[in-house]
């Protein structure tokens, strides 16, 4: 028998339940993108998996060297004598001591388990089951998986991700211990997770250490968080927070606002200097004060024909032509038709060039 389809027609949950019907036996293969990944079928319920080419004896041989219990340079040597003896390498491990036979079978379950309810978040692809066909290189012997609960836990975990991303939305956050204590009488996958955390690893980190998946992971953590079993850490470095969303329009009005207010110091500041030597000028009649008097009216001179300058040469940039009727530019400088006069008395002329050149006199 040869059932193919596509998943957004008919989901992951609707085969399983037909092959469960049917008490089918067979590999049921799974196509997404550049993704892929196989289930194994034993009369309509689940006995292993195989996604990307990694199996469950692959996340628990990790595990093991993850947290230090077989040594990495001497898995090269395991996996020799497993290959000779034509036997699986966590046989080999159970051999060598590294392993008990009760946690091979509770962490393939686990593992087992979670690698398949992952798989219900594929909503496109394809999905195609060949019946009789037996799974090649990989370890079934022994596992058994509802085919319902299954469904079940996949789809609760479809409605429940869009929680946890929130809750926790950096796998690269550091969680440390708080002063309160767990129950004693848990023994569950939460007390697992919070004996690994120390402040130091991060969430990814510590899933490398647990036999489950991300979202069981995710969960667990969230749990200890809520129950204020752990609190993350804040040292700058070891906590990552998500990104600020900066919006380009309102960075740009803030930088335009910037130039703005930068231009109104500058023009307070040129008035009040003006403002100054006028009240100088006419507060004093002795040499000194004519001198400072005259001083004053060459600087504001100077000052006017440079705001001149730069109005007109601003306005050409803004409208590729020199201004018909200039307006006036501040305070005491009166600027008419091709005029300027400045606080001193004196008038700088405004001559036309061209459409964009000009002459200050």
């Amino acid at each position: 028998m040869i059932l193919s389809g596509e998943l957004k027609d008919f989901s992951l949950a609707d085969v399983l339940q037909l092959l469960l019907q049917q008490r089918k036996s067979g590999v049921l293969v799974l196509s997404d993108k550049k993704e892929n990944a196989e289930l194994f079928i034993s009369q309509g319920d689940l006995a292993g998996v195989r996604v990307n080419g990694e199996t469950p004896d692959g996340k628990v041989k990790d595990m093991l060297v993850e947290t230090g219990r077989v040594p990495k340079g001497d898995v090269g040597d395991l996996e020799a004598i497993s290959r000779e003896m034509s036997r699986p390498l966590l046989s080999t491990l159970i051999a060598k001591g590294h392993l008990s036979e009760e946690e091979r079978k509770e962490w393939l379950q686990i593992i087992t388990e979670d690698m398949v309810c992952e798989l219900f978040g594929w909503v496109d692809g394809r999905y195609e089951f060949v019946s009789g066909q037996k799974p090649a290189g990989a370890s079934t012997e022994g596992m058994h998986i509802s085919t319902e609960f299954a469904c079940m836990e996949g789809m609760r975990r479809i409605d429940e991700w869009p929680r946890l991303r929130a809750a926790l939305p950096d796998l690269r956050s550091v969680f440390r211990p708080t002063e309160r204590l767990f129950p004693s009488e848990r023994d569950d996958w939460d007390g697992l997770v919070l004996g690994l955390v120390d402040g130091r690893r991060n969430v990814m980190q510590i899933g490398r250490q647990v036999p489950f998946g991300t979202f069981r992971l995710s969960e667990c953590i969230v749990n200890l968080w809520d129950g204020e079993f752990i609190a993350p850490v804040q040292v700058a470095g070891e906590m990552s927070e998500a990104p600020v969303h900066v919006d380009p329009q309102s960075e740009k009005d803030r930088k335009t606002a910037m130039v703005l207010g930068l231009a109104v110091l500058f023009l307070v500041f040129a008035t009040s200097v003006r403002l100054f030597s006028v009240w100088t000028a006419g507060s004093s009649g002795t040499p000194a004060a004519e001198a400072s008097s005259d001083l004053g009216a060459a600087t504001a001179r100077s000052m006017a024909r440079e705001n001149m300058e730069a109005f007109l040469i601003d306005h050409v940039a803004r409208n590729d032509s020199l201004p018909k009727t200039p307006f006036a530019l501040m305070g005491e400088s009166a600027l008419t038709a091709r005029e300027i006069s400045g606080s001193g008395g004196g008038k700088i002329q405004y001559h036309k060039a061209s459409e964009k050149d000009f002459i200050l006199k």
